[in-house]
């Protein structure tokens, strides 16, 4: 994969705040419920599927089990959230239908016309030239086959404030994020058709009062006891900045679907 463009924030205690906000097993908002949404146009019955950004493996897994794929394979960067991904299918007994790769970034270790599938969900966020990472995998996947996920893309820069300005420098991003429009032309561009893009920032707004939720009174001390009153501190000030930039309209959570010809 493309290399991310900022350090690892994946450390144990990272991953035990982004399940408090949304769930065991998740590391993005939305839990299966958001999974299912993103999932509606794409059949994964029978199909080889390639998940990347596995997490913890919570995902990787539900596409074995739920939607019922052939096989699914999860691939990450970190060895650490790998052992997690592992653990978590082997307890859930698909060992014989899921499995993962620890990868380095960069091209994608994988042949062409290997998979029908290529599923991401809100892992390639920190990517910072994506178009490279459209074209490997239009390169992986077989003919007719489709690339499906969700990625946090941004409105225009009339959107760019001071608000979002300081959300970027906390999470840890720049502002190459790119639009619905211009992911579009990317995914075009890297030979992908029918392409649908779905804008989930009202969805977001929403979701992100039962995100705070957690992040208040007596949620917010239990969370300061497993990870500290600091990070419990950095995550609060984190979603609530969050809340004002989906208000703004500058952070646009995004499903997208594209097919390969075939």
């Amino acid at each position: 994969m493309p290399k991310a463009s900022h350090t690892s924030q994946y450390n144990e205690q990272f991953i035990a705040a982004l399940q408090w906000m949304w769930g065991d097993g998740y590391l993005s908002p939305g839990g299966p419920e958001e999974v299912e949404e993103l999932l509606a146009p794409v059949d994964l019955r029978n199909k080889t599927v390639l998940d990347i950004g596995c997490g913890l493996g919570a995902i990787t897994v539900l596409l074995a089990n739920k939607y019922e794929a052939r096989g699914v394979l999860g691939i990450d960067v970190e060895s650490h959230l790998i052992e997690h991904c592992r653990k978590y299918a082997h307890d859930a007994g698909l060992d014989d239908k899921v499995s993962f790769d620890l990868v380095e970034p960069g091209p994608l270790p994988y042949s062409d016309n290997s998979f029908d599938v290529v599923f991401t969900k809100d892992s390639i966020i920190h990517m910072p030239d994506k178009y490279l990472l459209y074209c490997d995998i239009f390169r992986i996947l077989k003919p007719a086959g489709v690339f499906v996920g969700s990625d946090w893309l941004r409105g225009g820069d009339e959107t760019y404030s001071g608000q979002a300005a300081r959300w970027l420098e906390l999470v840890h991003l720049d502002f190459t994020m790119k639009s619905i429009g211009e992911t579009r032309l990317d995914l075009e561009s890297a030979g992908f058709e029918n392409i649908h893009m779905t804008d989930r920032n009202a969805w977001y707004r929403e979701a992100i009062k039962i995100e705070l939720a957690t992040l208040s009174g007596d949620r917010l001390a239990e969370l300061a006891k497993r990870i500290g009153q600091k990070g419990a501190n950095h995550r609060l000030q984190s979603s609530t900045l969050k809340q004002q930039v989906l208000k703004d309209g500058f952070l646009r959570p995004t499903h997208f679907a594209g097919y390969k010809p075939r």
